[in-house]
């Protein structure tokens, strides 16, 4: 198969003496052997992921250390042949060994590079010195389809492209595949799957709508979501999830479920094993497959920056390699996969919060949301996202390291500005109102006050109960009292409002009611009925507390096969999309719905991947 080389420069420098450059010790005269003792520069170009570099050290007679210095290739799959290739060539002093099974690519450049090595050493070819500049190789003349990202999104969607015979370039601009769910949580959801059926559950994609239709009718409807979506994941989520337990993933008990952090559902369809890198495995071993086929190729450190257009169509992308080089590729269909906006805090400002935190990946900066506005994409559902509560500062730092753990956490209160509850604290049992308690994250300042006194904090260490979520030790709360930057501590209750910023009037009033409906069994202003306690003995606690992001749910408008429309509702050629940038909100509305973000990758990764291909294959 033809291949081609995308050179940022010159790949290889030529020496102009052995002494000069071959030989890092500048021997002079050889000694009597094979070899010229020394340590030598060996290059592969037919890596799975480009160039691989070693060093060979030889005496006279024996090849004596086997380094692999620089490499593009896959972390987990390639990692095997680079800590074993090396070993075997020293041991059997010859490049001549087997392969590693699984990474045979990796293993075949390695011997390829050593060899390239000891031909120096032995003074059969001139040597050479490692250019640091960057090279592309690919293993196809040119691309059918660019994926950029290869989060779980761009896993499947390259894997599908190559599948319907499309040559395919992943642009990623971290070191490894796998993205957001490399971090995230294993919750899946899907009508109609093989575990409910194990279960005796009866669940429909019809039923699935339903559901959505029915959490969306009290804030918009169907004017919030594109019904032609919500039907294609309806009905595509469930044949996902029986997929991706075909390949032996890790699904736990296979038991359905209700999750308690969001509303109810009306039947059980929420799987989960708290093992997403077995989801990750098993798509990375279907799609290696494909790279060791000459299908696919992904370029690791390697940033988007623009798409290139033609009129109104996508034609291709404009990259940025490691060393800050450029390339471009050019293709007949380009699939978005950059993931969310979480970890950027001007997107953030912009579409949701005045104060929050994020726990999303560094790398979801929102490009993709860019390029979609460069082809004349629509963003819709901006204005929503899905927040945790509880979030506390910790200096300046953007990234949750702190929160208070509200959900069905005992006592606690929560107070606003002027020192007023406005929300049952805890809420309904099954949760069906948690939407509801946690939208006032998203009002005013976005900050919430949340109440202890002493004996509450001592009952709660006493149970082994920390206030900050996985601090067993308390230190984090001990250091956050000592600070006083995010929770006040003081004797009285005027005190501590005015520690904290807030009304104390209003707060001192607040405590007095509260404690009236503590003596009488009743909640007569929010009918909170679980855990309450009465405020009675200082010092007094107040923690002040933001929200915080860990996907965002606004996406670019598109058709239910992945492709982006523009404003007129009209395609964008050659452009689609998968992954965190669909939005959650334009498939299932303004609610929280368990298990849609990692099934939804798999979902509209299939279809944009083979839609793109099928596009591709028709230029």
């Amino acid at each position: 198969m033809k291949k081609r080389v995308l050179s940022l420069a010159l790949a290889v420098a030529m020496c102009l003496s052995l002494g000069a450059c071959g030989n890092k010790e500048g021997k002079e005269s050889p000694e009597a052997g094979i070899y010229t003792p020394g340590t030598y520069v060996g290059i592969s170009e037919k890596g799975m992921g480009g160039k691989v570099t070693v060093e060979v050290t030889v005496d006279a007679n024996a090849i004596t250390e086997v380094n692999v210095t620089k490499h593009g290739e896959t972390p987990g799959i390639s990692d095997p042949a680079i800590e074993k290739i090396p070993a075997a060539i020293q041991e059997a002093n010859s490049a001549e060994v087997e392969a590693v099974a699984g990474a045979t690519l990796t293993s075949e450049a390695i011997k390829e590079a050593v060899a390239n090595a000891l031909a120096v050493a032995r003074g059969e070819a001139e040597p050479v010195v490692e250019d640091d500049t960057a090279s592309v190789e690919l293993p196809f003349e040119s691309p059918d389809v660019i994926v950029i990202g290869c989060g779980f999104a761009g896993m499947n969607t390259a894997l599908a492209a190559a599948e319907a015979g499309a040559n395919v370039v992943v642009l990623e601009k971290t070191g490894k595949w796998g993205g957001s769910a490399n971090v995230g949580g294993s919750t899946l959801s899907g009508a109609g799957t093989k575990m409910q059926k194990e279960a005796g559950i009866e669940d429909t994609p019809e039923l699935m709508v339903e559901e959505i239709e029915k959490r969306n009718a009290d804030n918009g409807g169907s004017e919030n979501y594109n019904e032609e979506l919500t039907w294609y994941y309806a009905r595509h989520s469930g044949e996902a999830v029986d997929w991706l337990d075909s390949l032996g993933v890790d699904l736990g008990d296979r038991v359905p479920r209700m999750p308690s952090l969001y509303e109810p559902m009306n039947v059980a369809r929420v799987y989960s094993s708290g093992k997403i890198s077995t989801y990750i495995e098993a798509v990375g071993k279907l799609l290696t497959e494909q790279m060791e086929a000459g299908k696919v190729a992904i370029l690791y450190n390697t940033a988007a920056t623009e798409l290139i257009m033609d009129g109104n169509a996508v034609v291709g992308v404009k990259a940025q390699a490691e060393d800050g080089s450029a390339l471009e590729f050019r293709a007949p269909a380009t699939v978005m996969c950059a993931g969310g906006y979480g970890h950027s805090e001007e997107l953030l400002h912009k579409y949701n919060f005045q104060n929050c935190l994020t726990t999303s990946p560094e790398f979801c900066t929102g490009d993709g949301f860019r390029f979609a506005l460069q082809a004349g994409g629509v963003l819709k559902n901006m204005d929503y996202c899905s927040t945790y509560a509880g979030g506390v500062r910790d200096g300046d730092n953007f990234v949750k390291t702190m929160s208070v753990r509200v959900k069905d956490f005992p006592y606690m209160i929560f107070i606003n500005k002027d020192g007023q509850r406005f929300v049952d604290e805890l809420g309904a049992e099954d949760g069906s109102d948690y939407d509801e308690i946690t939208s006032w994250w998203k009002k005013g300042d976005n900050t919430v006050y949340i109440m202890f006194d002493q004996a509450m904090v001592d009952e709660l260490h006493g149970k082994e109960m920390p206030i900050f979520s996985g601090d067993k030790d308390w230190s984090k709360w001990d250091k956050a009292v000592e600070s006083g930057q995010e929770v006040f501590k003081a004797d009285t209750l005027a005190e501590v409002a005015q520690l904290a910023g807030i009304d104390a009037d209003g707060l001192e009033a607040t405590v007095e009611r509260y404690n009236g409906f503590v003596d009488a069994g009743e909640d007569a202003d929010f009918g909170r009925t679980r855990e309450m306690k009465k405020f009675e003995t200082g010092p007094y606690y107040i923690i002040r507390t933001i929200p915080y992001v860990m996907i965002t749910s606004g996406g670019a408008w598109m058709n239910d096969k992945c492709q982006l429309l523009n404003e007129a509702g009209e395609v964008i050629p050659g452009l689609y999309q998968a992954g965190e940038m669909v939005g959650n909100a334009n498939i299932c509305g303004h609610t929280t719905f368990g298990g849609i973000q990692n099934t939804g990758c798999m979902v509209f990764g299939k279809q944009a991947g083979t839609q793109a291909a099928a596009y591709a294959a028709e230029k």
